[in-house]
C-alpha cells in the first residue's frame, strides 16, 4: 500500500498540471511541484489564500458540492492573482478515517484561450468583411450550389433571403449562358483561379447584369478541389465609376482649353483694337473733312462698316471665351444662338450652308452658365456643318415643351445622318468616326457633360427624310447663384 502511495506521489509530481488537495476546513494538505511553481508553497494555508491571494472564500468556489454531495466539478476560472486562466477539475477523495478531501487539478489554458479569442476576433473580422464588402462574395460547391453568399450579392441579383438563394442551380438559374459556367470551371480547375472573367448573370426577375467574376479553388486536406470562392463585381457600377473619372478629366481638359482660348482672345483683342480704332477714326475724318466723289465715299463707308464688324467680332469672341466660375444666371437662349451663329456663319465651312432659324421669341430666360452654353452650341453646330461637308441646310428651332415644363433647342442638318450602330455611342469620350488627326472624339462628350451640369437632357436621332437632329431640353425654372444679379 505504501508502495502504491509512493508511486501515486511520483505520478502527481511528474504531471505538468497543478494539483493540490484540501480538507474540509479548506486547508491545503498537498501541492505538487507544478502547483508550487505558480502559487508558491501553500501547505497549511487556506486554499483561497494560495490561489486567489484573499482571506475570503473565492467567489467561484463550489467546494461544498464536493464535500457534501460528492460531486465531481469542471469549470474554467480566471485567477487574477496570477493573471492566468485555468481549466479546473475538482473531485472528492475519501480518507481512511471516513473524512472527505478535495483534489483539484489546475490545467493552464491561458494560451489556448488567447488563441481562441484571436481566432474568434479573426472570424468576426472576416464575417464583417464578408457581409459588408461592396461586391458580391460567394462560396460554392463543385456541383453548382452556393454554400454561402453575402447580402451584397443577394441585393445585386434581386434575392430577398439567403435561404432562397442557396437553393438555386448556379448553371441554370444564374448564368445567362450555361456554357460560360462550363468555361469558368475549366479555367479554375486548370489554374486554381480565375481573374476578372467577364460574364452575364441573370437576376431573379430574369434581367441581365454584366459581371466581373474573380474566383479561387477550395481544396481539402488532400489537395483535391472541393468547390470555389470569390467575388462578383457589378460591371455596370465600374462603368459608371470610369464614366465619372472620364467626365472629371474632360472637365479639366475643357477648363484648360477655355482658359487658353480666353488668353488668346484677350491678346487678339489687344492687338486688333488699336489698329481698328485708328482705321475707324481716320476713315470718319476723311469722310467728314474731304470733298470726295460719291463712289469714293461709298468705298470709305464700306471700309468703316467692315472695321466696325471686325470690332464686333473681337467683342463677341471676348464674350464667348470669358472665364467664369460655373456662374448660373438667367439667359436668353435665342440671343446666345444668334451670337454663336454670328461668329460662325462667315467661316469658310458655312459659306454654302443655308441657316434656317425658327426661334420662339416668347420663351422665358433659363438658368445657364454662359461660357458652357456657348461652347455647347458651338460644338453641335460645327458638327452639323461637318456632317454636311459644308453644303446643306442647318435648322435651329427653339420652342417650349408643354409636357414637362422645359425649353427645347433642336439643331438639325441635311447630312447623311448617324449610322444606327454608332448612334448609342456618340456621347462616349474619345469616340469619333472622323479620320485620324481630324477629330479627338471629345466634342460631344463635353456637350453631354455640359448638359448634365445644367440638369438638362440631350438626345440624338435620325430624321425621317434626311440628316440628324439633336434635341436639348432645359428646365424652365430659373435659379441664380446667391448674390448674383442679372441685368
Amino acid at each position: 500500500m505504501d508502495k502504491a502511495k509512493k508511486m501515486l506521489g511520483v505520478i502527481l509530481e511528474a504531471l505538468e498540471d497543478g494539483i493540490y488537495i484540501i480538507n474540509q476546513d479548506f486547508i491545503v494538505e498537498f501541492m505538487n511541484t507544478s502547483m508550487e511553481k505558480v502559487f508558491g508553497d501553500g501547505i497549511g494555508k487556506k486554499c483561497h489564500q494560495v490561489t486567489n491571494n484573499s482571506d475570503k472564500i473565492c467567489p467561484w468556489c463550489r467546494a461544498s458540492e464536493v464535500f457534501k454531495k460528492g460531486k465531481t466539478l469542471h469549470q474554467e476560472v480566471h485567477l487574477s492573482a496570477v493573471n492566468k486562466i485555468y481549466d479546473i477539475i475538482e473531485l472528492p477523495i475519501k480518507n481512511k478515517d471516513g473524512t472527505i478531501s478535495k483534489l483539484a487539478i489546475y490545467r493552464d489554458i491561458t494560451q489556448r484561450k488567447e488563441r481562441e479569442e484571436k481566432l474568434k476576433a479573426s472570424e468576426e473580422d472576416y464575417r464583417r468583411l464578408f457581409d459588408n464588402v461592396g461586391c458580391g462574395v460567394f462560396i460554392s460547391s463543385k456541383k453548382g450550389k452556393f454554400l454561402n453568399a453575402n447580402k451584397t450579392l443577394l441585393d445585386m441579383l434581386g434575392y430577398e433571403s439567403k435561404e432562397e438563394f442557396l437553393k438555386i442551380d448556379i448553371t441554370k438559374d444564374l448564368y445567362l449562358r450555361p456554357q460560360d459556367r462550363k468555361k469558368f470551371r475549366e479555367m479554375i480547375e486548370q489554374d486554381g483561379r480565375v481573374i476578372d472573367y467577364e460574364v452575364d448573370f441573370k437576376r431573379k426577375d430574369g434581367s441581365v447584369i454584366p459581371i466581373l467574376l474573380t474566383g479561387h479553388a477550395r481544396y481539402d486536406h488532400k489537395g483535391k478541389i472541393i468547390g470555389y470562392e470569390g467575388i462578383n463585381v457589378d460591371k455596370s457600377q465600374r462603368r459608371e465609376m470610369e464614366k465619372k473619372k472620364k467626365k472629371t478629366r474632360l472637365q479639366l481638359l475643357q477648363a484648360e482649353k477655355m482658359a487658353s482660348l480666353g488668353k488668346l482672345a484677350a491678346g487678339v483683342a489687344h492687338q486688333l483694337n488699336n489698329p481698328l480704332g485708328g482705321i475707324t477714326l481716320y476713315t470718319k475724318l476723311i469722310i467728314e473733312e474731304y470733298e470726295l466723289e460719291e463712289k469714293a465715299r461709298e468705298d470709305l463707308h464700306r471700309i468703316l462698316k467692315d472695321a466696325e464688324r471686325c470690332r464686333d467680332i473681337v467683342k463677341e469672341l471676348l464674350e464667348f471665351s470669358r472665364q467664369t466660375q460655373n456662374l448660373m444666371q438667367p439667359h436668353d437662349i435665342n440671343h446666345a444662338i444668334s451670337r454663336t451663329l454670328f461668329l460662325l456663319q462667315n467661316q469658310t465651312l458655312f459659306q454654302n450652308i443655308e441657316i434656317d432659324k425658327n426661334l420662339d421669341s416668347s420663351l422665358p430666360p433659363i438658368s445657364v452658365d454662359t461660357q458652357q452654353f456657348n461652347h455647347l452650341l458651338m460644338n453641335i453646330i460645327t458638327n452639323a456643318a461637318d456632317a454636311m461637308e459644308g453644303n446643306g441646310t442647318l435648322t435651329i428651332k427653339t420652342y417650349p415643351s408643354l409636357k414637362n415644363n422645359k425649353i427645347c433647342i433642336e439643331i438639325s442638318d441635311t447630312g447623311p445622318g448617324i449610322p444606327e450602330n454608332i448612334l448609342p455611342h456618340i456621347f462616349e469620350p474619345f469616340f469619333t468616326t472622323k479620320e485620324e488627326g481630324k477629330g479627338t472624339g471629345l466634342g460631344l462628350s463635353l456637350v453631354y457633360g455640359i448638359v448634365e451640369n445644367h440638369n438638362a437632357t440631350i438626345t440624338a436621332k435620325n430624321k425621317h427624310d434626311k440628316g440628324a437632329a439633336f434635341i436639348i431640353e432645359f428646365p424652365i425654372t430659373v435659379q441664380t447663384n446667391q448674390g448674383d444679379k442679372s441685368g
